[in-house]
């Protein structure tokens, strides 16, 4: 059975005999040297290992492993800067409340009004205007973002500003 190919510099089609495959020859048009590939059927398939979850684990832990010895050593030795000291967190005081809490204050308002909750709104206002500072800055931000929470992505924009307006002013 003979191997067909074509040649890479000229682009004719070459014949030449099986136990020819894997080597160097002449092109016997161009004679310039072309590489004469191997069958298909004579190509043994890869024999690849079966991925082992718990092995690529222990790998991934051993190189962790070396990685942080070898900074410490290097740190030792004096050729890596020492690690900068982490600063202590400040204590926190008063009545500390995280921002995304005014965030949600506010949207719950806003989603109160729109679904005609007056009562509850006016509870979650009277909550809100005991940080209006803070609350300032979230009313600032929704009012300017031009994609609001998705909970209030059905409330046109200026129904939202309205209702906005109205926590700012106190009504």
């Amino acid at each position: 059975m003979a191997i067909e190919f074509h040649c890479e510099h000229c682009g004719k089609m070459i014949k030449t005999a099986k136990e020819h495959g894997g080597k160097q020859g002449k092109c016997p048009y161009c004679q310039k040297m072309v590489y004469i590939p191997v069958p298909d059927d004579e190509l043994e398939p890869l024999k690849l290992a079966p991925l082992d979850p718990e092995a690529e684990r222990k790998r991934q832990q051993l190189l962790d492993e070396t990685r942080d010895l070898t900074r410490r050593i290097r740190r030792e030795k004096g050729t890596l800067p020492p690690e900068p000291a982490k600063a202590p967190l400040p204590e926190p005081t008063g009545d500390v409340r995280l921002k995304t809490d005014m965030d949600t204050l506010v949207v719950e308002y806003v989603a109160c009004m729109a679904a005609g909750n007056l009562s509850e709104a006016q509870e979650y206002a009277a909550e809100i205007r005991q940080d209006m500072p803070r609350a300032e800055e979230v009313i600032q931000r929704l009012t300017m973002d031009d994609i609001p929470p998705l909970k209030l992505s059905k409330i046109p924009h200026p129904v939202l500003v309205g209702f906005l307006r109205q926590l700012r002013e106190g009504r």
